[in-house]
């Protein structure tokens, strides 16, 4: 999961509300993809890296997660594509599916999209607006508000129904394209896809 964090204002001594939304979305997500898989739950089969510990190497694990993962789920908010971390772990998926595609050209696009807010309130880079996002079965609702925009309405039952739904594309997806790891060598210059387009 690639996500942009909202900065600290003021003396605010704890995360955002919609940093811990984000952390409970991801562990539901998780759980759902536990129950489509036979997944052995010795590692979490989503990657968040906010369960890094202090004193980790970030930038190494955050690159290994890239170089390993079966999909990419960036969580789009009106701040992920200024974040230059964001374009750059983009980057480092995008080029692990090129390096895939030299040898099996017909893989498939294992980039899966979060609409965290409305897309009346999202400005797309090329890049990214070349991945479809308005998934159909997702629902206008989902396009005009976006997951924490249910949530924050109180939308329960369909934020879940959504969860479920990405949970099955998630999986779906890692089943056809079955992206195989890169060396993280691969990752050694990133850079900001997000700039300069």
């Amino acid at each position: 999961m690639s996500y942009a964090r909202t900065p600290m204002t003021g003396e605010r001594p704890r995360k955002d509300q919609s940093d811990v939304a984000l952390e409970q979305f991801h562990g539901q997500l998780c759980s759902a993809i536990m129950q489509l898989t036979d997944h052995d739950g010795e590692e979490s089969p989503g990657f968040l890296d906010q369960r890094m510990g202090v004193g980790a190497d970030w930038e190494n694990r955050l690159k290994q997660a890239l170089a390993t993962c079966r999909v990419f789920v960036p969580i789009y908010n009106s701040r992920y594509f200024r974040r230059e971390w964001c374009g750059r772990e983009w980057d480092a998926f995008a080029r692990r599916q090129e390096e895939q595609l030299r040898t099996r050209p017909y893989t498939g696009n294992a980039i899966i999209p979060v609409l965290w807010v409305g897309t009346q309130h999202l400005t797309l880079p090329p890049v990214a607006a070349k991945v479809q996002y308005a998934h159909p079965d997702l629902g206008k609702d989902y396009l005009q508000s976006g997951l924490y925009g249910l949530k924050q309405a109180g939308r329960h039952a369909k934020y879940r129904s959504i969860v479920w739904e990405l949970a099955q594309m998630i999986v779906n997806v890692a089943q056809q394209t079955r992206l195989e790891p890169c060396d993280v060598e691969l990752f050694k210059d990133l850079r900001n896809v997000f700039e300069g387009e």
